[in-house]
């Protein structure tokens, strides 16, 4: 079983995996891309969060092209990557992941994106699943704004929300 550390240096950057879709599916990316370029785009509390941040993330993403939640939650992580340089972002197949991840994770099935928030030492301290907390919880009246990039902040946030939750751990 490959550890954390051989997926992330065999797996890809955001833009090499977005460059393999087909066109409505990189044009996909491009419009979230574009929405999280606005200045508006993430708000003050967002901003303040991602300023606090002071130790080095690992983002471990198990992805392909053709899921939409894939094409929008990975080009919001490519965001916060941009962002904020102490967080590192590499996608691996969904293959991969059953190959790699699926037992060590305990898991049934892999859902993408799955995403490893791993720490400096690449321990797993969290992770994110297919979408963010507010549209699990606004169900389906959620779904056309979140099809249309509304909830990108949104997925942002849901990792900042585990970042946060392991230095707080640290401090203790």
């Amino acid at each position: 079983m490959p550890s954390y550390q051989n997926l992330l240096a065999i797996g890809e950057p955001f833009d090499a995996f977005a460059s393999r879709g087909l066109p409505a599916e990189i044009e996909t990316v491009r419009t979230a891309q574009a929405q999280l370029a606005r200045p508006d785009a993430l708000n003050a509390e967002t901003h303040r969060r991602l300023a606090a941040v002071q130790g080095r993330y690992h983002l471990l993403a198990a992805g392909e092209m053709w899921c939409p939640d894939c094409q929008l939650n990975l080009a919001a992580l490519a965001h916060l990557q941009h962002l904020l340089p102490k967080v590192s972002l590499v996608i691996i197949s969904k293959a991969r992941a059953e190959h790699a991840l699926k037992a060590r994770l305990k898991l049934e099935r892999i859902s993408i994106p799955l995403v490893l928030v791993l720490n400096e030492k690449f321990e797993l301290i969290g992770r994110f699943v297919e979408q963010p907390q507010a549209v699990v919880d606004g169900g389906e009246a959620a779904q056309a704004d979140y099809r249309a990039g509304g909830y990108l902040e949104s997925t942002i946030n849901d990792l900042l929300a585990i970042i946060e939750a392991h230095e707080k751990r640290e401090r203790i």
